[in-house]
This record gives C-alpha cells, structure tokens and sequence, in this order.
C-alpha cells in the first residue's frame, strides 16, 4: 500500500519515468511519415538519430527540430509530425490500476472539477469502498477543498446522496488569503500559514 501512495505522489508530482527511444525507433516512424518520398538512406539514419538524440533530452522544441534536427530535404516537410510522435512515444506508460475486488463499492467513477473558470480536475478517476478509510493529498490549489465540498453538496456525479451516505465537511476558520494571482487573472488563495503568523496572531488575539 505505501509503495502504491508512493509510486501516485511520483506520478502526480511529474516524475514519472519516461520512456527512452532508440534511433532504430525514430528511423521508423520517420519512414513511415514519408512514405513514398524517394530519400537517401544515410541521411535518413542521421535524422533519426538527431530525433531520438532529442527525444531523450526531453528537447522539444519545434524551431529547435526544423533548424537542428529536420533541416534536410525531403525530412523538413514531416518534421513537425516526427516531434509530436517522437514526444509522445517519450512519454511514461500508463500503469494499470489493480483493481480492488474485495468489499462493496460506494463511489467507482470518473469526473472533471473547475472552480469558476479554472479546471481543477479532468478525468479523474476516483474508486471508494464501503469501510474504509482514505486520506486526499496534494499540493497547494490542486482541488482537494474544491473536490470535498462537491461531494458534500451532490455536484459529484454518481456519488451518493444524503440519503444513502452522510458526508460531513468541517470548514477550517481560517480566512483564505489571497497570494497571488495567475496568468488568466484567477486569484491564488491559500490557509497555509507561517510559523510568525500564528505567533502574531495568537499574541494579538
């Protein structure tokens, strides 16, 4: 169980371990994109070999490709599809989650959640037994408050309602502070606190 919360905070906090590609791999998908386009042999392994060089860099950049990777005729005209395969065939794979068969099911979906116009989460897939018990970890502005007040207030689809389930939310009395704001003008508010807040208000109050 530890490993399983270890290897999803990994996971949620980008670490997962991306796949490497080999030369070999991007000589194919570059012939495939060619397709019938007559093209020299060694040119094709050296473009290839650029690709995957970059690819494994995490270098992604589509001005970096078209002046230092696909710069060869007839490669330039599919180097846009060759990075955006190359960076995809990078990507970590999706682990299957062991499905849990032991107990009764009291919420098994997936749901998106937004908080005005920000979208907290999309997708996510969320399996709860009856008769256990769950902790809700993650950073800061991730959606967890957002995420427990839904379900309080039956706007979690498929969660169950007041009738079958009482689902209690216990509002901390600490005012949420803004700080700061983000790109789309959206207010960052935060509860957390410093250790000279508390001296300063516990002093003063």
């Amino acid at each position: 169980m530890a490993d399983k919360a270890y290897k999803t905070l990994q996971k949620a906090a980008g670490e997962s371990v991306l796949q490497r590609v080999s030369a070999q791999e991007a000589l194919s998908k570059l012939k495939e994109l060619l397709g019938d386009k007559s093209f020299d042999e060694t040119e094709a392994a050296h473009v290839a070999a650029l690709a995957a060089c970059a690819t494994n860099m995490r270098s992604f950049d589509a001005a970096s490709w078209k002046t230092d990777v696909g710069y060869l005729a007839p490669f330039d005209s599919v180097t846009e599809d060759l990075r955006a395969k190359m960076e995809v065939a990078s990507k970590p794979k999706e682990e299957v989650e062991e499905e849990d068969t032991e107990g009764v099911d009291l919420y098994k979906g997936a749901f998106s959640l937004a908080y005005g116009t920000l979208t907290l989460l999309r997708d996510a897939k969320m399996h709860l037994k009856r008769e256990r018990f769950y902790g809700l970890l993650g950073p800061n502005q991730c959606g967890k408050t957002t995420l427990m007040r839904a379900i309080v207030h039956e706007q979690l689809e498929g969660f169950p309602k007041r009738d079958e389930l009482k689902s209690i939310f216990v509002e901390h009395e600490i005012e949420e502070e803004e700080i700061g704001v983000q790109d789309d003008g959206f207010p960052i508010l935060s509860v957390d606190k410093p250790g000279w807040w508390w001296v300063q208000h516990t002093c003063n109050e």
